[in-house]
């Protein structure tokens, strides 16, 4: 687990053009297979389309539950151009303006190492947050050891 001290920042975002999935209701202990299964279908359609990925791939949570165990995803892909919706896979845009940001370092199941101190910097200097949250993922879960997993927390602010 990441033991560090949390770096957060106030930052500009600027807004990307995706291709996204969307889930409903999805508990948090079955995101993994939730995950490869949509990440899988965004990049075989991207495949069929001739396209290329222009960024980190992304997972939008909204919606969540009290207990933040179950979520409304989309889950992204950046892309250069539109592409045409098929299949559930539609267009979608990122959030833009004003957010919080940090790096998380480690495995997924222990994001709130991050999280935690992101909530509690949001209290601390009077920010609110829109009440949704991103993920946006750095490496290759499959070519990298869980310890050296990047994940950049977005938190858009109001």
């Amino acid at each position: 687990m990441n033991e560090a001290k949390i770096n957060i920042e106030v930052i500009d975002k600027e807004a990307e053009m995706a291709i996204a999935v969307k889930y409903d209701g999805i508990d948090f202990t079955n995101m993994g297979g939730i995950m490869g299964e949509g990440y899988q279908k965004l990049w075989s359609y991207l495949g069929q389309c001739g396209k290329e990925i222009a960024g980190a791939p992304y997972c939008k949570y909204t919606n969540g539950s009290a207990d933040f165990m179950k979520f409304d995803i989309e889950l992204g892909v950046p892309v250069s151009e539109a592409v045409p919706e098929a299949d559930g896979i539609y267009m979608s845009t990122t959030c833009a303006g004003k957010a919080i940001a940090a790096m998380h370092k480690g495995a997924y199941k222990d994001i709130e190492v991050t999280y935690g101190p992101m909530m509690q910097y949001l209290a601390e200097n009077g920010l609110q947050s829109t009440g949704v949250y991103y993920d946006y993922y750095l490496n290759d879960p499959a070519g990298t050891a869980e310890e050296d997993l990047l994940t950049r927390v977005v938190f858009p602010l109001k």
